[in-house]
């Protein structure tokens, strides 16, 4: 090891001041604008986990998630402390981010000196990877941490060969193993780096075998516990190739996610380039220490790409645990550059740092401002709205199984999945959007993307099968407001209309939300629906027309498309389905005031033969239904 008066003695005087302030500066980015973006799912999820009893938790991570217990447990005890809300919920993450970098700092000091902490330190503490989950609600930064400290506390036991140091080696090694399956990546790099310090000196601790062999027992109940869960598990990431799984975590190791691609490239091998000469110079001037960060680095990323292999598992985020050898490595690298005292050198080493520091910058911008950017949609915002706007009796129907959408409702609104099971087929997906549509006056859609492929024709049918009240647009999502068949059917105007093709016939309509003429201006849209049957599938696929018609005979406004905005080919329907189509027809803006009609009809889009509409004979009464609802275009400003 260096000795101690190698290190600068500025450095050296005010080491614990710098590092304090490096600590200060990492809580401050990690705090800031903690709770302004909405939980993302998984966060959603560790809130749907720690909400239930010790009992059920247990066995729900036995049987369906992929994570031992500590986190969890940990986060129970939190929450009746801290409450639930996101502040709380990610707070303790960022407590062990802070306390990661002055580990990390630590660290950086035993296995080199005072400058190699300092600068690992202050990388990991400005990076925007790091920012990005010290701000979210989940176990990562913690087995990073357990990971951390478990190195270091084994980097004391092997030189000073105590007990205490074993022990509590031990201690910490089980709990990171009990706080995340990836930390048996840890172990594995640290049993390699044991194997060799053990040959290099010719003697093997044999502390560390006995410490391993309970580590395994006391773990071993566990993994008998979870093993119907972790024999059938299927994965939630993906499968990568070889330079994937080790450019992909470098890159994000780097904030290359909260950049432009280039830019990522751009700074991902600025890294690796310090980080490959970081491992040249440790090596030159600390084997052991070189090699310790080489295989803390490197036998995660290996440990993970050859498991994905079989299991589609692989996702950046998992090799958190591997990155504070990367910034050990890149800040050796930046060290023994700004040791030489050439000035081409300097310039060059400079150049680095401003161009990382400019990345970093530009990326932490991203993240906490850049929309583009942002970890989740705003679930918050669009769960807000619906409970501001939602009525007695309303229910909320989503699409994919979203924790975050069960936490920003609170059980304000009866929340019904659909589809309910990966294995739901539509027609049991479409009895159940019955049976709530029968409970319920009003449901409120929010589609999500899933991989259950009937999870997308939901709202389709509900487009189809119910009317929509209101669409409002969330930066990527899109909610809709569904009122059900029985609702609209005590509100709507009835006509039953029956055509020369007895095929379909209309069975009445609603003119807004009014039976009473109704009145608009000039440049206005009238919101139209109509309801049409089916006794068996037509066999032409005709067009609907919606003409407004003046006091003077002249057209004012006209909707023409297939029915239901052109989704809905006429050849699809079903016998005895009902299908409800909606029109905003806009009147035209020099429309005279008076008294208008609006006719409707079918026709062929192939011949532009109208079809005939019949009275109760049979007999033909023209080609178009005049609605019997008044409309009135009223005089500018009144």
């Amino acid at each position: 090891m260096i000795k101690e008066d190698s290190h600068r003695p500025l450095l050296k005087r005010h080491y614990n001041l710098i590092v304090l302030g490096i600590v200060l500066l990492s809580f401050a980015l990690r705090v800031y604008r903690l709770d302004y973006q909405s939980l993302r799912g998984d966060e959603g999820a560790t809130y749907l986990y720690i909400i239930r009893s010790l009992g059920e938790l247990l066995n729900l991570l036995g049987i369906s998630d992929p994570h031992p217990p500590v986190y969890y447990i940990s986060m129970q005890a939190w929450m009746i402390l801290a409450g639930d809300t996101e502040f709380a919920l990610r707070f303790p993450s960022v407590v062990t981010g802070v306390l990661l970098v002055a580990s990390t700092a630590a660290l950086g000091r035993i296995m080199l000196d005072v400058r190699l902490g300092l600068l690992a330190a202050l990388l990991i503490a400005i990076s925007p990877y790091h920012v990005f989950y010290a701000q979210d609600a989940r176990s990562y930064p913690l087995v990073t941490l357990l990971g951390l400290l478990s190195t270091l506390i084994l980097w004391w036991a092997l030189r000073e060969r105590r007990w205490r140091y074993w022990i509590l080696y031990g201690l910490v090694t089980l709990v990171a193993m009990y706080t995340h399956y990836y930390a048996s990546f840890i172990a594995i790099f640290q049993a390699l780096f044991v194997l060799e310090d053990g040959w290099r000196r010719r003697r093997f601790p044999w502390q560390y075998a006995i410490i391993g062999a309970v580590d395994c027992l006391l773990f071993l109940p566990w993994i008998l516990f979870s093993w119907r869960m972790l024999a059938g598990y299927r994965g939630m990431g993906e499968t990568t190739g070889i330079v994937g799984s080790i450019f992909r975590p470098l890159m994000a190791f780097v904030g290359g996610q909260l950049l432009t691609s280039q830019t990522g490239w751009l700074i991902t091998f600025v890294a690796v380039f310090l980080v490959c000469l970081g491992t040249v110079s440790l090596w030159r001037r600390h084997q052991p220490a070189a090699l310790l960060l080489a295989l803390y680095l490197s036998a995660p990323l290996m440990g993970v790409y050859l498991a994905s292999q079989f299991r589609p598992i692989f996702n950046e985020r998992y090799l958190m645990l591997a990155s504070p050898a990367f910034y050990l490595l890149a800040g050796a690298g930046l060290v023994w550059l700004l040791s030489i005292r050439r000035v081409w050198i300097t310039i060059g080493s400079l150049l680095l740092a401003t161009v990382l520091l400019a990345t970093t910058g530009l990326a932490l911008s991203n993240y906490y401002f850049n929309l583009e950017f942002a970890k989740s949609p705003p679930w918050r915002d669009v769960l807000g709205y619906v409970a501001r706007k939602a009525r007695a009796g309303d229910a909320l129907i989503y699409t994919a199984p979203l924790p975050t959408i069960l936490y920003y409702n609170h059980e304000r609104l009866p929340a019904y999945l659909v589809p309910y099971e990966p294995e739901t087929t539509l027609p049991e997906a479409v009895q159940d959007l019955e049976n709530i549509l029968n409970d319920h006056p009003r449901v409120w859609l929010v589609p999500a993307e899933s991989d259950r492929q009937v999870s997308y024709q939901v709202e389709p049918w509900l487009d189809r099968h119910s009317v929509r009240l209101d669409q409002t647009f969330f930066r990527i999502i899109h909610i809709g407001l569904y009122e059900s068949p029985a609702a609209f059917w005590d509100a709507m105007t009835p006509q039953e209309t029956h055509f020369a093709d007895d095929s379909l016939r209309m069975m009445g309509f609603r003119l807004a939300d009014e039976k009473a003429p109704l009145v608009v201006e000039a440049g206005e849209s009238i919101p139209l629906t109509l309801v049409w049957y089916a006794q068996r599938p037509p066999q032409t696929a005709y067009t609907v027309f919606t003409h407004l018609v003046g006091p003077d005979g002249n057209l004012w406004g006209q909707w023409d498309n297939p029915p239901v905005w052109g989704s809905y080919p006429t050849t699809e329907w079903e016998a005895g389905e009902m299908v409800f189509d909606q029109y905003l027809i806009p009147v035209k803006e020099d429309a005279p005031p008076g008294e208008y009609r609006m006719l409707v009809g079918l026709y062929d889009p192939t011949t532009g033969a109208r079809l005939p509409v019949l009275d109760d004979n049979k007999q033909i009464l023209g080609d178009s239904i005049r609605l019997s609802q008044t409309i009135v275009v009223s005089e500018p400003g009144r």
